[in-house]
């Protein structure tokens, strides 16, 4: 390994190490994000079986999931009781 290195002049091997480890982050970063996501809808999805199985009706499930959304936030200002 160190004959392959000592090949390469200081400045290619800098050239070297920023684009291997550009593309590596990048690769890691993109998996991250992948199994991250696919963790979130599982547990989503977890969270829906859940309230399925004590019987919580359609409404009430759709009122859980949306809380803390910007689209709930936005309904809360604009309710009536609000605004005093």
């Amino acid at each position: 390994m160190m004959d392959l290195l000592s090949k390469f002049s200081p400045g290619q091997l800098i050239g070297l190490i920023a684009v291997s480890g550009g593309l590596l982050c990048g690769i890691l970063c993109g998996t991250t994000a992948i199994i991250l996501d696919y963790w979130y809808k599982l547990r989503v999805l977890a969270l829906k079986q859940d309230m399925l199985n004590r019987e919580m009706s359609a409404d009430e499930i759709r009122t859980v999931l949306e809380a803390g959304s910007e689209k709930s936030r936005k309904e809360f200002r604009n309710h009536p009781s609000c605004h005093v």
